[in-house]
């Protein structure tokens, strides 16, 4: 038997609170590496010793920043900006960096904290049955903190945080000058507009073949406003992009809140970002590609009313605006929409073979001109 989305949640409370009332009643304490608690048997939060500095950093941030990271491959370089961006001309150990994941472990921290002079880095590890107190814990960590960053995982974990003490606290930290970022669906959730993975099960996620046949098909499902990050306003992010062939449901993501009138003006942006690729977006909204190797690249969509955008009956986009980053190093306003990279259009019709317009649209046609800002 298939378990929903929600009768999935109800299976993890229960079994968290057995867990809990066994080890309450045994007088046990379940314990990991260095003491820690271990999340996987009894499904408690983890506030991961940190690595660096036991002091929090006393520096100012210089930013605000936003780090896209499409998944899979992360991009150390990203990292080095981060740190960058939080400490200016500041040398030495600047800035403290909390991990926030809600599966998965630590195995950040040492990383994140070889690559920059941090003064800090530590994992909070919140899985979906935390407790508001949980919650509010973690929220008092970032407010000590300079960076955050989202691990991957599933999107239908962090929207739950929407409207608690956490996600202020990460809005905060953005609005003090810090840095946040994510990868995979530690990106998906940083738009104004998040597929959030809430209406489906964890055994089904959308492809493009499924959200073109069928734009309205019940495992799409929003959330709207998780956080408020100037740059990201009226746009929808995606990951894995080109390896996963997500154009498709970027696509129908943007024509059905569009539709919807979700959207002021019937325009909306989409960012999709292949993996080994970070885009990051300094505090006057222009955006940088900084890619982990070769291959790497990130699509910026934006598009209005679709032709098309019926239930149960296959997407016919209107031409899509993109515009092609592919070298590391461009730039692009996503502000006034213009910078370095090709621009050209794609049209999504679920009613041809292919789909897609151009063909391959995760290449600039030869037909592509310049995204030149006038």
């Amino acid at each position: 038997m298939r378990l929903t989305r929600t009768s999935h949640r109800y299976a993890v409370v229960c079994a968290c609170l057995a867990a809990a009332l066994a080890a309450f009643t045994s007088g046990a304490v379940p314990a990991g590496a260095a003491g820690a608690p271990v999340a996987k048997a009894t499904c408690l939060p983890i506030f991961y010793p940190r690595v660096g500095a036991a002091a929090d950093s006393v520096a100012r941030p210089h930013g605000p920043g936003l780090i896209l990271m499409g998944g899979s491959t992360d991009v150390d370089a990203a990292f080095r900006w981060m740190r960058r961006t939080i400490a200016g001309t500041g040398s030495g150990g600047v800035g403290d960096v909390v991990v926030l994941r809600a599966t998965g472990d630590n195995d950040y921290d040492a990383y994140i904290y070889g690559l920059a002079r941090f003064n800090s880095v530590r994992t909070i590890l919140l899985p979906p049955c935390s407790t508001p107190a949980d919650i509010a814990k973690a929220a008092s960590v970032v407010d000590r903190a300079e960076g955050v960053f989202f691990g991957g995982g599933d999107q239908a974990d962090y929207v739950i945080w929407k409207k608690t003490p956490l996600a202020a606290a990460v809005q905060r930290l953005y609005d003090r000058g810090g840095v946040v970022g994510g990868t995979s669906a530690g990106l998906a959730i940083l738009g104004q507009y998040v597929f959030d993975a809430v209406a489906g099960d964890r055994t089904h996620d959308v492809h493009t073949p499924d959200a073109v046949a069928d734009p309205y098909e019940p495992a799409i499902s929003f959330t709207e406003d998780l956080f408020d990050f100037p740059p990201l306003r009226g746009t929808i992010t995606d990951t894995h992009f080109a390896a996963r062939d997500r154009l498709g449901r970027l696509g129908a993501f943007m024509a059905v809140l569009v539709a919807s009138h979700r959207v002021p003006g019937d325009r909306i942006k989409g960012i999709g970002v292949q993996e080994r690729s970070a885009l990051v977006v300094d505090p006057t909204g222009w955006a940088t590609l900084l890619l982990q190797g070769s291959g790497g690249r990130v699509l910026l969509l934006q598009g209005g009313k679709a032709r098309q955008v019926v239930k149960g009956k296959p997407l016919v986009t209107s031409p899509i605006d993109a515009v092609l980053l592919d070298r590391a190093g461009q730039r692009f306003d996503l502000k006034h929409w213009c910078g370095d990279g090709k621009r050209y259009e794609i049209v999504v019709n679920g009613t041809h073979t292919p789909m897609y317009v151009p063909a391959d649209p995760y290449f600039a046609p030869r037909t592509s001109t310049p995204a030149v800002c006038e």
